[in-house]
């Protein structure tokens, strides 16, 4: 290459720095002004994230993953009260999250951002049904979203919009409105809304619990038994993956020495009817829930058939405020009859 030519590639090289450098000052300055963009598969997810790198690495001693049922079902704030230790939880539920979408999630971002002594596991067989709706979209929006992306790309991508404001708001700033707004908000003082580690107004508590149900009875109506015949069991068969999944996060949790739980929750009797072969098909679904947790080292804490009260479901499955009361004051002393409690990692505030 010629002296002339390295020259003019070395100033081009600089002038892109500059720019890109300039880029991402300028946008840093205007990044509280811009619309938050959704880098996680919904705005649950990414305030979750937010309320797990608040807390830290160092204090959470238990903490509860699963789907809806367990978001809406455990509240932290009522475990530490009939802890007799006290222990802090939190509660790492997603919407919909089968056994594949929750071990990389336990994985790859509530471990690394609280180290907890205990995790426990909720699995529903709404969440290991092959041909379950909710489940594939959620994996979906998970798998695709830019924060936890899959293939090659994903970690790149990842930690870029962790490091830089330019490629965290590059959809943002595509838009000359969303710029406009933004500069508008600027020159006011005002800085745009935001999602915020506090939680979700009647959606998801501070630590991380469902607040949406709570309200809620089960009336054994027509339209709530269409839903969850119709959206969450329909044709239901016993997805292999989803019990290998379920494996293979209590062998991760394990291996990283980390005390494991498996917990089946309390569901209606219509629940369990409302699966096409009704209780055979509930019965495969313990049964594989069973096999998986004793053959790599978890107690099951079966709680299905357990009676939480006349009034304390929302819906078939998911439990409502006297329900959500019920479980999380009883689980401390299950937990700790299972063995798998450890002694408290803080001082009593």
């Amino acid at each position: 290459m010629s002296g002339p030519l390295r020259r003019r590639l070395l100033l081009m090289t600089a002038i892109a720095a500059v720019v890109l450098i300039v880029a991402e000052l300028g946008t840093r300055t205007l990044a509280p002004y811009l619309a938050e963009p959704l880098v996680y598969g919904d705005e649950a997810t990414q305030v979750k994230v937010a309320q797990m790198d608040r807390r830290g690495p160092d204090c959470t001693d238990v903490v509860l993953a699963g789907d809806s049922t367990g978001r809406d079902a455990f509240d932290p704030v009522a475990f530490r009260a009939a802890d007799p230790d006290h222990r802090r939880a939190y509660n790492a539920s997603l919407d919909a999250a089968s056994p594949v979408l929750e071990r990389r999630w336990l994985r790859d971002e509530v471990l690394p951002r609280l180290d907890p002594a205990t995790v426990v596991i909720t699995v529903a067989s709404l969440d290991v049904n092959a041909n379950g709706k909710a489940t594939a979209s959620a994996r979906a929006a998970y798998d695709g979203a830019p924060a936890t992306a899959v293939g090659w790309a994903g970690p790149i991508g990842a930690w870029a919009i962790s490091h830089s404001d330019l490629a965290r708001y590059r959809t943002e700033l595509r838009s000359p409105t969303a710029v406009a707004d933004a500069v508008a908000r600027w020159r006011a003082g005002t800085p745009a809304p935001a999602l915020t580690s506090a939680g979700i107004d009647g959606v998801l508590g501070a630590d991380g619990q469902g607040l949406s149900r709570r309200a809620l009875r089960y009336r054994q109506d027509a339209g709530t038994k269409a839903f969850t015949r119709e959206q969450l069991l329909a044709g239901f068969q016993l997805d292999g993956a989803q019990a290998e999944a379920l494996a293979g996060t209590i062998d991760d949790l394990r291996a990283e020495g980390v005390a494991v739980a498996v917990l089946v929750l309390p569901v209606t009797a219509d629940y369990v009817a409302l699966h096409p072969n009704g209780q055979a098909d509930y019965d495969a679904f313990l049964a594989t829930v069973q096999r998986t947790s004793a053959d790599h080292g978890a107690p099951l804490i079966d709680l299905h058939a357990a009676d939480p009260g006349p009034e304390a479901f929302a819906d078939t499955h998911h439990l409502n405020a006297t329900g959500t009361a019920w479980l999380s004051a009883t689980l401390p002393a299950r937990l700790a009859d299972a063995g798998v409690l450890r002694p408290r990692r803080c001082a009593v505030e």
